[in-house]
């Protein structure tokens, strides 16, 4: 089974506090940047196909999305929160945006020849079938899909893991809720070959050294936490820090890589082809 990942929000809302932060991004280029100094580009720029539509499911800030269709591609933004859609039209105008959830598109099925969803299918309390699915849906006989979601590493799965277990999965529905899973390799290909899909390489999906998404992220995420100011409560959440860290975190940022970039890699991202394609 994924490892569930719950964290303190108020029951009954949506919490946009932690999903949503890049619905108001104050320097947009250097937000955009980001995905140069990723260990995975490269895979971008081979495996998106410039010969039909691709979407951006849950495109978020639009950071992949405006770097591939800034190399060609003929990128469609699709996210459900209108503040990041109306941020992206401000930036780039010509890039066609669609408001829609991921799991019930509004696209032909076949008409796709790519389908890229990064950080997206793993909020799914039910699973990541459904959005899969859909994706296989909407993909052309071949497609691509370029899927990521939250990878399952061994720093999480021998230390992390358990300071969840400790003091946040107790509390699972009283006070914390369900926020993400996170996979190890093994269970996101499973989910891919029942939706549809063959795997075709996989790949660790975090910046590159110095910076640590996925060190900061469990960091951030383990301090969550709800404060009491002006007489209510308050959901606090960390900074993102520049995702670099100091001291001894930094050196480990620096030095876990450097031993296998799988240690600490805050995704895994799969290629995947669509089945019944040509051989």
């Amino acid at each position: 089974m994924p490892f569930a990942i719950y964290v303190p929000f108020y029951p009954g809302h949506e919490p946009n506090l932690i999903f949503s932060r890049e619905g108001d991004i104050t320097d947009y280029d250097a937000y955009l940047a980001l995905a140069d100094d990723a260990a995975s580009a490269a895979v971008f720029d081979i495996e998106v196909p410039s010969d039909g539509p691709v979407i951006d499911a849950g495109c978020g800030g639009g950071r992949w999305l405006l770097r591939l269709h800034q190399r060609g591609r003929r990128m469609i933004g699709v996210d459900l929160f209108e503040p990041v859609l109306q941020q992206i039209h401000r930036q780039a105008p010509a890039v066609p945006l669609v408001r829609a959830v991921i799991a019930t598109l509004p696209f032909r099925s076949a008409s796709l020849a790519a389908v890229v969803s990064l950080g997206v299918v793993e909020h799914n309390e039910a699973g990541p079938d459904d959005a899969l699915r859909e994706f296989a849906r909407v993909l052309r006989p071949g497609g691509r899909l370029l899927v990521s979601v939250p990878y399952d590493n061994l720093v999480r799965r021998f230390v992390v893991n358990h300071l969840y277990r400790r003091y946040n999965t107790p509390w699972a529905g009283r006070g914390y809720y369900f926020v993400e899973y996170r996979f190890q390799r093994h269970e996101i290909l499973a989910a891919l070959e029942r939706s549809g899909f063959r795997p075709l390489s996989w790949h660790p999906h975090d910046l590159k050294p110095p910076r640590s998404v996925g060190l900061v992220a469990d960091l951030n995420m383990l301090g969550i936490r709800f404060e009491q100011r002006d007489g209510a409560l308050h959901l606090h959440v960390p900074p993102n820090r520049g995702w670099k860290l100091n001291g001894w975190r930094g050196w480990a940022a620096r030095l876990l890589p450097r031993v296998s970039p799988w240690l600490t890699a805050a995704e895994i991202l799969v290629v995947a082809e669509k089945a019944g394609g040509p051989a």
